[in-house]
């Protein structure tokens, strides 16, 4: 696979057309650095670039880190895809006997997500300013009125990744953070990653985050907010680097065994055309005979994209924005030049 730096930058400059206030794109192979880049600024105030050492919040990619975390837990015989939320988490959600691990991972658990009863309609930032306990979260997603059978159907919901946060506490009797950092983080020497759950600040160096509404809309900065609404859902703070060295590390086979990397990347609920999603991961199909595994994380304040191609190439692409009005996806120059053959 070759890597022609004046075609990625190139590629990156046209996905940041419509994306800011910046946008930074990393590509490795083989383990090693073949490009990184930036396009605009960290920072709206002192306007310096984005730079590869700068930590973000990652947003709805932590579901794949706490995905492989599960399936090592289920190797080791702590948990079993099979136990039951009542089995962990007794009384917590209705029809608990008959959800398990393994529909949760597949978000096929037939509850609603948390985000809509927590933030309103329209949307209420100011709830990022206060702490949410995950059995609060949970509480709130069971306000919500569109609850369905456990196992008929496929629907995004956040609930279903705090369930297993919490599932994770109580089968292994620590803390989730702890687990993450035993399990993963330190084994993969993920030195820029943390899982913030009180914390509002993104520590050490990071770039600013920004929301914006509308195209027409200034962006306003978005950094300092509570990560437990997040918690196991999408509260992980990395860099690209630590991101790539994670993807590279569970989908080159030396993190999960063969077993549970192959249950991981069954992805058999279709999400459009060429994606579709397993145990919390992605599939993504390019044409050509490029296929690719990773996910999307958005937040207020960061956009992510991470995807590692079967071919061995990983690419980070991430913005320190959210725009609601376009939000940054997979199908990006950037993207499609990182990958090509």
């Amino acid at each position: 696979m070759t890597s022609d730096p004046r075609r990625l930058r190139q590629a990156l400059v046209e996905s940041a057309a419509e994306h800011g206030p910046g946008l930074f794109g990393l590509v490795v192979d083989g383990g090693e650095v073949v490009f990184e880049s930036s396009v605009g600024v960290a920072d709206l105030r002192e306007r310096r670039p984005i730079v590869g050492g700068d930590r973000f919040r990652i947003g709805s990619l932590t579901k794949t880190y706490v995905a492989a975390l599960v399936l090592l837990l289920r190797a080791d015989g702590v948990l079993d895809l099979g136990d039951t939320v009542q089995r962990w988490l007794p009384g917590m959600v209705p029809q608990a006997d008959e959800i398990t691990v393994e529909l949760l991972l597949r978000m096929r658990s037939g509850l609603p997500d948390y985000v809509g009863p927590v933030f309103g309609s329209p949307p209420d930032l100011r709830v990022l300013e206060r702490y949410w306990s995950p059995e609060t979260l949970v509480r709130m997603a069971l306000t919500g009125p569109d609850r369905r059978v456990p196992g008929l159907g496929y629907r995004y919901s956040n609930t279903d990744y705090v369930l297993l946060g919490l599932i994770v506490e109580q089968a292994t009797g620590q803390r989730v953070e702890a687990q993450l950092w035993q399990r993963l983080f330190a084994p993969l020497h993920l030195d820029g990653t943390t899982f913030p759950t009180v914390d509002p600040f993104v520590r050490g160096q990071h770039a600013r985050g920004y929301l914006r509404e509308s195209a027409e809309d200034p962006y306003r900065e978005c950094t300092v907010l509570s990560p437990s609404e997040a918690w196991t859902a999408g509260a992980i703070v990395s860099t690209p680097i630590d991101v790539a060295s994670f993807f590279d590390a569970l989908l080159g086979g030396s993190l999960l065994d063969s077993e549970d990397l192959a249950a991981m990347t069954d992805c058999r609920e279709p999400l459009d055309e060429r994606c579709s999603r397993g145990l919390g991961i992605v599939r993504y199909e390019f044409g050509a005979g490029v296929l690719a595994y990773g996910g999307h994380g958005g937040v207020p304040g960061f956009t992510t994209l991470a995807l590692r191609s079967t071919a061995g190439r990983c690419v980070v692409l991430y913005q320190n924005g959210l725009d609601a009005h376009d939000v940054l996806t997979s199908r990006t120059p950037f993207i499609d030049a990182a990958l090509a053959t």
